[in-house]
């Protein structure tokens, strides 16, 4: 009697594992995983979560409802699954990124109003899903275009006589965040002079751009596994050569699983941007980099986003799939993210 349920036990896991494995192969596991993930996460924002979110990371509502928007407006693009339940998703995400409680953690005295961080993150959600097939199920199609075209007009205006890299709070920025609003611009003008800019001011020998616009020699493997996919997204020439360099300094292979360190030097300090950090290797840039790869068309993508989920333990059942039995939102979100990538 034992030894069969030891044997029951010994297949359940088998196939757990497989099923794990299998999923960003399998059109139809892939498919299941991405709208029970979508569900799941849909449910708890709904119910608040974003604003226990925003207690743990300093923009956590505004973060979170944009990469919920962004990943059903992805999925939705590129699997012909549109329809008003999911437009529902992406409108209430919508409402809550507006929301007063959302923009309190900014502010709003600064050029543009509440930073780089809250334009550059809500303007690519509202040019994303402008641009969507889904938008047209939008019941709030007037109000997203007009916070678009406001703060478009309010980056050309800030940019048009003296360019430069935009502040997220008073007297500080992050080069990713302008990047995020690049992409978000319909000017294709500015957005090729704001990238230059950008890269301007890295000097680091390698030519990646730094993380933070206090020290402009220091790179990041999160910011920049961030920073190579808004290259790719706004089609940079250089992309194929930085994703060369990006790699030679920040990401180890091991049997074709990409893990990415988080600094150059180990012993650099972490913050809460880089998640948890294990032999160096950052759970942020590791996933961020699914991303990042999965856009430029790099088969390792799969495979990475094949080992995260087994290590984030899933459940996936009764239309619900979740990591790390819900402890780790922000896990789901950029899992969900790459995985309509791929």
């Amino acid at each position: 009697m034992i030894k069969k349920t030891i044997k029951y036990i010994a297949y359940i896991l088998i196939t757990y594992v497989l099923f794990c494995l299998l999923t960003p192969f399998n059109k139809h596991l892939r498919n299941r995983s991405i709208q029970n993930q979508i569900s799941y996460l849909s449910s708890i924002l709904e119910e608040g979560y974003d604003d226990k979110l925003q207690r743990r990371f300093p923009e956590g509502k505004v973060f979170s409802n944009s990469l919920l928007a962004l990943s059903t407006i992805e999925y939705c693009e590129k699997n012909g699954s549109q329809n008003a339940e999911y437009a529902k998703i992406v409108d209430r995400c919508i409402k809550r990124i507006q929301s007063d409680r959302s923009k309190r953690v900014f502010n709003k005295n600064m050029i543009p109003e509440y930073g780089m961080f809250f334009n550059g993150w809500s303007n690519f959600v509202y040019s994303t899903y402008i641009d969507s097939q889904l938008f047209k199920y939008s019941s709030i199609s007037e109000k997203v275009n007009h916070a678009s075209q406001q703060i478009e007009n309010s980056l050309s205006t800030t940019q048009r006589d003296s360019l430069r890299i935009l502040d997220s709070y008073p007297i500080s920025n992050w080069p990713a965040d302008n990047l995020i609003g690049v992409i978000s611009l319909r000017d294709t003008q500015l957005q090729k002079n704001w990238l230059n800019k950008i890269f301007d001011g890295a000097t680091h020998p390698s030519g990646l751009i730094n993380h933070a616009g206090s020290n402009q020699s220091k790179i990041r493997g999160s910011s920049n596994a961030m920073m190579l996919y808004c290259l790719s997204e706004v089609a940079y020439e250089g992309v194929t050569e930085y994703n060369t360099k990006y790699k030679d300094i920040f990401v180890d292979e091991y049997l074709g699983i990409q893990l990415v360190k988080e600094n150059v030097d180990a012993s650099n300090a972490m913050d809460v941007d880089s998640g948890p950090v294990v032999l160096g290797y950052g759970a942020s840039a590791t996933i961020m980099n699914i991303k990042a790869q999965a856009s430029l068309k790099s088969s390792k993508a799969k495979r990475t986003w094949a080992a995260m989920n087994i290590i984030g333990l899933p459940v996936n059942i009764f239309n619900r799939k979740f990591y790390i039995f819900k402890k780790e939102p922000m896990l789901d979100l950029f899992m969900l993210w790459g995985s309509v990538e791929l």
